[in-house]
């Protein structure tokens, strides 16, 4: 009886070795000739910012114009060269989301901060504006001395400076850690020259 217990399980034993199961388990295709699996492929890199007239910029440009015809000053023209400048510097601000760090460029600016995007861009250079109230005219001095969030003069200046020529803005750019929505406006010529008449035009 245990002969045949011995034999059975020789003839198992057998059989198992030969089954293409663990056969399969040695590779029969040369190392070297093995197929490589791809590496993870990286992320795309961030889509190229491309400055284009489109409807967000029309409506900055109409509503700092509709501004400035309203105190008598020449109209703007959208600039390509602000516009991707203004976004450049959003975009470097988005990590902290800082309305009070200028960019150290060579334009007049106006930086805008908001919880959530839900201003329009003629609110955005509306509310610049308002700060018409905190400037004297007649002294052309700003009220607020010195001048400090909540009480300055400077965005009211740079929307209505007559010998400002050109304007371009970022847009909306979302600020990491949902920290806000932060929009930038440049402008050249720059204005907020000290002691200059805001509302002259050069050589009148």
């Amino acid at each position: 009886m245990w002969k045949a217990k011995i034999l059975l399980f020789l003839f198992i034993a057998a059989a198992f070795i030969a089954s293409p199961a663990v056969a399969g388990l040695v590779h029969r295709v040369p190392k070297t000739k093995l197929k490589r699996r791809n590496p993870i492929k990286p992320l795309p890199p961030p889509q190229q910012f491309v400055p284009t007239f489109n409807w967000e910029q029309k409506e900055y440009l109409n509503a700092h114009n509709f501004l400035r015809r309203n105190v008598g000053v020449l109209p703007l023209t959208w600039d390509a060269t602000l516009t991707a400048s203004a976004h450049a510097w959003a975009e470097q601000r988005r990590v902290d989301c800082d309305f009070r760090h200028h960019s150290p460029n060579r334009y007049g600016e106006n930086l805008y901060w908001m919880d959530y995007d839900v201003h329009t861009p003629s609110q955005v250079v509306q509310s610049w504006f308002d700060e018409q109230r905190f400037y004297d005219a007649a002294k052309n001095v700003c009220r607020c001395l010195p001048e400090r969030n909540g009480c300055e003069c400077g965005h009211f200046l740079n929307v209505v400076w007559a010998t400002t020529q050109r304007v371009g803005c970022s847009g909306a750019v979302y600020c990491d850690g949902n920290k806000g929505v932060y929009v930038v406006c440049q402008y050249d010529p720059a204005g907020l020259i000290e002691g200059a008449d805001p509302f002259a035009v050069a050589g009148s």
